[in-house]
Parts: structure tokens; C-alpha cells; sequence
């Protein structure tokens, strides 16, 4: 049912006067043809209006923001991701938290550990093979009768890149905790495979060649 105003009759003298005063195309001073409601010219009293420069609008357009269009920071809040740990090729302090955003590869091991050692070549492999900013990988050498000193030397024998260190006892602790005892066992070449979105998988125990490794590193985001 149409609802009619009473004061209909009131208002009828005055649209036709506006209609009037609008001329003959009907269409009221404000408004297009389609009702949109349009903003008034304005003029310069010293002189006649510039045409716009539509380079000089663009260019007083605020800028994006690039954040505004990212998703929310990674965070690893994982006793092994945030206890602090030392490089022994730089001897920087780190933590594996530090590298959250990216792909984190993290291998423990041992220096004795011929199976180890195996995987880390092909590893280096793989390496090649995937993008250099997206990547880290982090070796934890697990044996508590191993220290610093001598895993820099291994590292540099070998001619391996990535950040070595000696898993301290709570980051070994925190490892099996979660992963299960085997993590910290080195000949079973357990590797945890941290994505770019913070997922983290410990993959199956055993060698894994350099396609395994370079299809799980493009899975979680490389």
C-alpha cells in the first residue's frame, strides 16, 4: 500500500516553480540525468578555471600502504623457536623465531653422523634450487658432548651454508617434547619443515633426496 504525505499539496506550487527556474532539460542544478548527485564547479574569481592535470591528481593521491594488504606477522612461540641460540660461524646470537615468515629447514644432528652428513649435501642441492630470501636452514647439532668449536670447523670443512649451532638442553628438550625422542636421534636425518605461515611438520624419518626436499620446501611456501 502507497503511503501518501498530507502535505503533498503544499509542496506541488514550489516543485514547479524549481522545475521552472531549471529550464527546460528537466534536470535540477547538482544532479545528472540518473539523480546522481554531482559536486558544483567551482570558479576562480581572478581568472577562468585551469583544466584539470590528471598527473597532478594522481600524484596527490595518497599512497598504498603495503602493510595495509598483508596478512597479520608470523609468530613462533615455540620453546625451541625462541630460546636463543649461537651461530658458531658468525658467533651471533639468534633465535629460529627470528627467521618466522619464511621457509625454516632444521636438521639435527651430529658431527659423527655419517647420515647426517649425507643429507646435508644434498640439502646444499636443494638450496641451489630455491629461492635465497625465502629459505633458511638450520642445523642443530644435538650431541651434548659436542661443542661450538668444533661444529664451526665441520661446517667449514664441508663448505655448508646456513646457521649451524648447538641445541642447548632446553631447545633439545623442547624438540622432543614435541616431535617425539627420535628427533634427537641423528642418524634417522629427522628434519621440521617451518612454512611461511607458520605451519611446522616434522617430516617422515629417513633420507629425504633433493626433489623431497625441494617439493616440501615449495609446499610450505618457498
Amino acid at each position: 500500500m502507497t503511503v501518501r504525505s498530507r502535505r503533498t499539496h503544499r509542496l506541488v506550487p514550489l516543485l514547479v516553480i524549481a522545475l521552472a527556474a531549471a529550464g527546460c532539460t528537466g534536470t535540477g542544478a547538482g544532479q545528472t540525468s540518473t539523480g546522481a548527485t554531482t559536486a558544483p564547479s567551482r570558479v576562480d574569481p581572478s581568472g577562468p578555471t585551469a583544466s584539470a592535470d590528471p598527473t597532478e591528481a594522481a600524484s596527490d593521491a595518497p599512497s598504498a600502504d603495503p602493510s595495509a594488504s598483508s596478512g597479520p606477522a608470523v609468530t613462533l612461540d615455540q620453546v625451541w623457536a625462541t630460546t636463543p641460540l649461537t651461530d658458531v660461524a658468525s658467533g651471533e646470537p639468534f633465535r629460529i623465531a627470528d627467521h618466522a615468515g619464511s621457509v625454516i629447514i632444521i636438521e639435527t644432528m651430529a658431527i659423527w653422523c655419517a647420515n647426517c652428513r649425507a643429507q646435508q649435501d644434498d640439502v646444499q642441492t636443494a638450496l641451489g634450487r630455491l629461492p635465497a630470501d625465502r629459505v633458511v636452514f638450520v642445523v642443530l647439532d644435538v650431541d651434548p658432548n659436542e661443542d661450538a668449536a668444533s661444529l664451526a670447523d665441520y661446517q667449514v670443512e664441508h663448505g655448508f651454508k646456513g646457521r649451524y649451532a648447538i641445541a642447548e638442553t632446553a631447545v633439545a628438550r623442547a624438540l622432543a617434547t614435541e616431535f617425539g625422542d627420535q628427533v634427537l636421534n641423528p642418524p634417522s636425518t629427522p628434519m621440521i619443515f617451518v612454512g611461511t605461515d607458520g605451519t611446522v611438520t616434522r617430516t617422515e624419518f629417513g633420507h629425504k633426496s633433493v626433489d623431497e626436499i625441494v617439493a616440501l620446501a615449495e609446499s610450505h611456501g618457498a
